[in-house]
């Protein structure tokens, strides 16, 4: 009886449908680095995965924690760890020269240093040789589970040379955030130091700021409001609401660090300025995301152009060139790009950007010997941001 009461119904249709349920695979849209044993990277999904790993109230598992609370488990966790060892490899020889002796021969070759940056401590050079490996595991954002003022500047200097990628380094001690001021991809933030090691206190707050931050900016869209408008971030105190005044935000302003400060009656970030004067979030995003964006709808192209492939013609020419148009158009809708202007100031309803190239017959024979297709060039004017308003009012009396 069992079995047939509760069998699956068949409708009277042509067309017989089964389902089978899968989990989607998770964004990985932040990176954590972590010093351990071993150079290697693993993805978590969810707290209770990386308690596998690292014990509860550790420094790792605490900012998971506050990662993973902000986003509501919504995307995964890279872990990169980084390991001394990785950076003592020794290097090969340069230079190396055989004479002919009597005996055989004299070899003799220059002294090379284990890496051109020896200046940099094991730590820092284990860290950036890790992040190296691992850079485009998919990560948006980066941060260091243990600030260290070394590891922190190089790598900070390592995704300056990226093309994407953004380093958001926290420190409790806002001095060591003063030497970024060259690096336009790194974003400084720091708070208080919280003592947490009291159990009364360690569920409330952590120093998590970094953590927080990342996990609650997923899936915002790129061109969208930072500061005044992230508050409640979990398990991350904010200034006092008193003891910090509009002085003490002045001096973190001299250095564009951004903390979580009260702003009329709830805490708020207080800044969306990277490290690097003149440059913000918002816009790093933005051309993030434009670059993403031309890398993955190109490959895509590519994939589905399998069966004949893209000819090296005007025609195979146009495809691509129409993709990345096609980038361009979105990011204006997103408000990425900034509405062109006439010569009167009043905008045109269209983004100002512009997507140039040559075709197949403007380049060299070589290139297409190479099947290289050069001569593309983009251009576009970033939107930009109103975050403060400044008003001069009359009183008549």
């Amino acid at each position: 009886m069992a079995n047939t009461l509760f069998s699956t119904l068949s409708r009277i249709s042509p067309a017989h449908i089964s389902n089978q349920y899968t989990t989607a695979a998770k964004d990985v849209p932040t990176g954590a680095l972590v010093k351990g044993e071993k150079q290697g990277i693993k993805v978590y999904d969810d707290l209770d995965s990386l308690t596998e790993d690292y014990e509860a109230y550790t420094p790792a598992w605490k900012k998971a924690r506050a990662y993973f609370k902000a986003n509501g488990e919504a995307a995964s966790l890279a872990v990169v760890t980084f390991a001394e060892t990785d950076s003592k490899k020794a290097p090969a020889p340069a230079n190396v020269k055989a004479t002919p002796a009597n005996d055989g021969a004299k070899v003799t070759a220059d002294v090379v240093t284990a890496m051109a940056d020896s200046d940099l401590s094991a730590d820092a050079i284990a860290a950036v040789t890790a992040l190296k490996k691992y850079y485009f595991a998919g990560p948006q954002f980066w941060f260091l589970v243990d600030f260290d003022s070394e590891v922190a500047n190089a790598i900070s200097n390592f995704v300056e040379k990226q093309n994407t990628g953004i380093f958001l380094a926290y420190s409790t001690d806002a001095t060591q955030l003063q030497a970024f001021t060259a690096n336009k991809k790194t974003y400084p933030m720091t708070l208080p130091a919280v003592d947490d090691t009291n159990a009364e206190i360690q569920d409330t707050y952590n120093n998590v700021f970094d953590a927080a931050f990342a996990g609650i900016m997923y899936g915002r869209r790129p061109h969208s409001a930072v500061k005044y408008a992230i508050g409640d971030l979990p398990y991350t105190k904010p200034q006092d609401r008193y003891d910090f005044t509009p002085d003490d935000m002045a001096e973190l302003e001299k250095y564009n660090i951004a903390t979580y400060a009260y702003v009329l009656d709830a805490p708020r970030l207080t800044s969306s300025r990277m490290a690097a004067e003149g440059f913000h979030l918002d816009t790093i995003l933005g051309w993030d995301w434009i670059q993403n964006e031309v890398h993955a709808r190109l490959a895509n192209l590519f994939v589905q152009s399998a069966d004949q492939g893209i000819p090296y013609d005007e025609v195979g020419f146009d495809s691509i060139i129409g993709v990345i148009k096609g980038v361009f158009i979105d990011a204006g809708d997103l408000d990425i790009i900034a509405p062109i202007r006439d010569t009167n100031g009043n905008e045109t309803g269209k983004a100002d950007y512009s997507v140039n190239y040559l075709k197949p017959g403007q380049l060299p024979k070589s290139y297409e010997t190479k099947r290289e297709m050069r001569g593309i060039s983009t251009k576009y004017h970033p939107m930009g941001m109103a975050e403060d308003a400044y008003i001069e009012n009359t009183i008549v009396m």
